[in-house]
């Protein structure tokens, strides 16, 4: 409690003295200040450039750790037939109704063991983030239409479309939007109910929607028709990752089996944690292809660590702090001299503290902490200016994209603070010392 108050008291009175001499004090400060915030700025943008990278890596790859099971039965090339029917009877032994396990699913599907089971092992193992994805293509009747006319519902094309005649028809389920931070335009995702709709909901590619024209989605519902005439009610809008995405067609998995035509073989994709990545990489596999049966093996690829910058983006960042620190030194230098003269004027006020009692310990953390005090202040001011910066500038336009935009990096903020607090107390070691070998004697010589 006693060390405490004593802290506290000389932070008021290096506080109150930072006051008294504040016209020196914030003129020998201006430099710290502008040192401060464009290091703090630079530093925050390099963060921020980072998790773009690793969003712009997730988009595309799934987060970390993202895991795909591809199962594979070198039998079904030869009997196809006999390769579904083990999966099915597999299936059905292990899990009973296989699909049924999971709570608002459809029946086994005969025709698609292999969902099935990726489902069965969803469910018994927990994954809270899963899909399984399948991947087709084809054409959409309404793209081709407003192709040709140059409009949809009366909307002109929009200038950026890329028109492609093929369409990818990818079939997934809602955990897929998690996955990979999938982001919307307009409506909402795919949804566990939408595999029982008559009318297939939807979600289309911003690229796909270009060739429509953007028209609205939630005043008179679009409904687009495949090559083979299959209906679909446009649900939501999916941004593009970049601008060379291709026209998606996204639906729920269990309806795309049903309406999109050559789907794929599916994929499971699974995003577990760091933790349980290793283990999850021999167990998932094995128990998918027990559930498959006999004959059936399954790969596993992803969840690597993927170089998106950092280590290139540390080093910077270290350079940046150290000539930052340079920066802050030399303008804290200005304090420094402030600190000597302000201590040469005091000598009679130290020399009467020390008279009646105070320590040279007292003395000394008294003066050190003007300078650290006066150092914080300006890290502090510094701080704000650089998130106000920060938050006004155009991060689209400089090529930084976030799903998620932070407030403001607070590995930034914290060592911009901490450098200029650092050279402060760096910079008041000396006055501190000078303000020691003050004696009682002194003061009655000024």
């Amino acid at each position: 409690m006693n060390a405490a108050t004593q802290l506290l008291g000389a932070l008021i009175e290096a506080w109150g003295e930072v006051k008294v001499q504040k016209a020196r004090v914030v003129l020998s400060l201006v430099g710290v200040v502008a040192a401060v915030a464009a290091m703090t700025v630079v530093i925050a943008l390099g963060d921020l450039v980072l998790q773009s990278s690793r969003e712009l890596a997730e988009l595309y790859e799934g987060r970390s750790v993202t895991l795909r099971l591809s199962p594979d039965n070198p039998a079904s090339g030869q009997d196809g037939e006999r390769g579904r029917e083990d999966a099915r009877d597999a299936s059905e032994a292990a899990g009973g109704a296989g699909r049924g396990d999971v709570p608002g699913a459809k029946p086994l599907n005969d025709a698609d063991p292999v969902g099935e089971a990726m489902a069965t092992l969803a469910s018994r193992t927990d994954i809270r983030y899963w899909s399984r994805s399948s991947v087709g293509s084809g054409e959409i009747v309404e793209v081709r239409q407003a192709r040709s006319s140059g409009r949809y519902r009366g909307y002109p094309l929009s200038g950026i479309a890329e028109m492609v005649s093929d369409v990818t028809f990818q079939g997934v389920d809602p955990s897929y939007a998690v996955i990979f931070r999938t982001r919307l335009v307009a409506g909402r995702w795919v949804q566990p109910g939408d595999a029982d709709q008559r009318l297939t909901p939807v979600v289309i590619s911003e690229p796909l929607w270009n060739q429509l024209g953007r028209a609205p989605i939630d005043q008179v519902p679009i409904v687009l028709h495949t090559g083979d005439g299959v209906a679909m009610r446009v649900v939501g809008v999916a941004k593009a990752t970049s601008r060379y995405d291709m026209p998606t067609v996204f639906a729920h998995y269990d309806a795309a089996r049903l309406a999109f035509p050559q789907m794929s073989s599916p994929t499971m994709i699974a995003w577990v944690g760091e933790s349980q990545a290793e283990e999850a990489r021999e167990v998932l596999p094995r128990a998918l292809a027990a559930i498959l049966g006999e004959g059936w093996r399954v790969g596993v690829s992803g969840g690597e660590h993927q170089d998106v910058g950092e280590e290139q983006l540390g080093m910077i960042s270290t350079v940046i702090m150290v000539i930052g620190g340079i920066i802050i030194f030399l303008g804290a230098l200005g304090l420094l001299n402030v600190a000597i003269v302000t201590v040469r004027q005091r000598v009679r006020e130290i020399g009467i503290r020390r008279a009646v009692g105070a320590s040279g310990r007292r003395v000394f953390f008294s003066v050190f902490m003007e300078s650290v005090v006066a150092t914080f202040a300006a890290g502090v001011l510094g701080v704000g200016i650089a998130v106000v910066v920060v938050r006004f500038l155009p991060l689209e336009t400089l090529g930084i994209t976030l799903s998620e935009t932070p407030a403001f990096p607070v590995a930034a903020a914290v060592a911009g603070v901490a450098i200029s607090s650092s050279i402060g107390a760096l910079c008041g070691i000396i006055p501190a010392f000078a303000a020691v070998r003050i004696k009682p004697i002194d003061a009655i010589r000024y």
